[in-house]
């Protein structure tokens, strides 16, 4: 077990690293000078590039705006990504002094790496990543496994309709002002691929030829410590659906998974970094709490649950709504696979699926633009 997991497993230790931590850092903050020219983006605390901070990265190299500043990825192994020119170790001291000199922190979870401090002069944009079916930030901090003591000192949210901007104003504890309903801009590719580039995305991910991908991406489970949990019976699933669908298997990315092995039906693309690629390439969706239900609505593809455990996940980690009574869902996996094979996927779509998204999804397809525009306002 790594310091971090145990860190996050203790109450004790997560407290003394905390004030420790964050009074050495706000220490060492007296003795920088910030630079009105750097930046620093980080992604599911350092696991990944992808996300909505790998959107507006990508789309602030090619605007003008932005060609003179110097911007940082921050990494737990920053040597996977040798494209990206400037990169620091998140668990560096060179990573909070970045952090603290910088003009802009960019992130969709937290910069902050659970402590209490802020830069110099920084403006700071947390983009969200879909939490809203279940409790997070203060709303959560009962929950198993979910500690904090930080405050959440965003200079900007977003969200993508008015129920969303109300939901994270008060789980994050923020003034509803900070709030934009710009929806995000992970999701504008959602709306603006072409049939040429889902094609190419199914053929780089290996859904042979004429058979529909079912994507499965559930939560993850608190009690589990951030390791999977994977409950999924691939002969039964197989057994009711192989004919004609091949199922693509993504876990969440804040947990541990193991590598699945490949075959004619099943296909493990949880190491694929871009999930939306993924949504793309796939015919449906099934899925449990997760946020990327809310995302997967754009695309008006059919969307199924598999709430086995409900009872359990909201005593334990809770949920904002039952989330049952708003799309089409079976506990068991049996039934499941069954109504998978027997619906009529356009009335899904048109009595579950187009509902939820106006409800839910009410902005979308031009959020980058906007955060862009946000940023360069705010830092002038």
């Amino acid at each position: 077990m790594d310091i971090t997991t145990k860190i996050k497993r203790s109450k004790l230790l997560y407290y003394v690293y905390y004030y420790v931590m964050s009074g050495l850092v706000n220490l060492y903050k007296l003795f920088l000078k910030p630079d009105g020219k750097l930046m620093l983006f980080v992604c599911y605390g350092g696991r990944h590039y992808s996300d909505s901070t790998r959107v507006i990265y990508e789309a602030m190299l090619k605007d003008e705006r932005f060609k003179d500043y110097i911007i940082y990825w921050a990494f737990k192994n920053p040597e996977k990504y040798p494209f990206i020119p400037n990169t620091v170790n998140v668990n560096s001291l060179k990573y909070f002094n970045i952090a603290l000199r910088a003009r802009v922190w960019v992130t969709n979870v937290i910069v902050e790496r659970a402590l209490n401090f802020k830069g110099i002069n920084t403006y700071y944009m947390h983009t969200t990543h879909g939490v809203l079916c279940k409790l997070d930030g203060k709303d959560a901090i009962d929950s198993a496994n979910f500690r904090t003591l930080s405050t959440f000192k965003w200079d900007c949210c977003f969200a993508s309709s008015d129920i969303e901007k109300y939901v994270y104003a008060g789980m994050f504890g923020i003034p509803i002002g900070k709030m934009h309903v710009i929806g995000m801009p992970k999701n504008d590719i959602l709306v603006h691929y072409t049939e040429d580039y889902r094609s190419e995305l199914r053929k780089r991910i290996g859904i042979p030829e004429g058979k529909k991908a079912i994507l499965y991406a559930p939560t993850f489970r608190e009690e589990a410590n951030f390791k999977e949990v994977f409950d999924v019976d691939v002969n039964l699933w197989k057994q009711n659906l192989g004919d004609d669908y091949v199922l693509l298997y993504r876990a969440h990315p804040v947990i541990s998974s193991d590598t699945k092995q490949n075959n004619d039906f099943f296909i493990d693309v949880t190491n694929y970094e871009v999930v939306e690629d993924i949504m793309i390439a796939s015919d449906l969706l099934v899925s449990d709490y997760s946020g990327i239900i809310f995302d997967y609505c754009i695309m008006d593809k059919p969307i199924f649950l598999w709430p086995y455990d409900y009872d359990k996940y909201n005593a334990i980690r809770g949920l904002y709504f039952d989330i049952r009574k708003e799309l089409l869902y079976k506990e068991d996996q049996g039934e499941l696979t069954k109504v998978i094979k027997e619906a009529d996927f356009k009335k899904v779509v048109e009595e579950y699926v187009i509902p939820f998204k106006n409800k839910y999804e009410t902005e979308y397809g031009n959020a980058t633009s906007k955060a862009l525009d946000l940023i360069y306002n705010n830092i002038q």
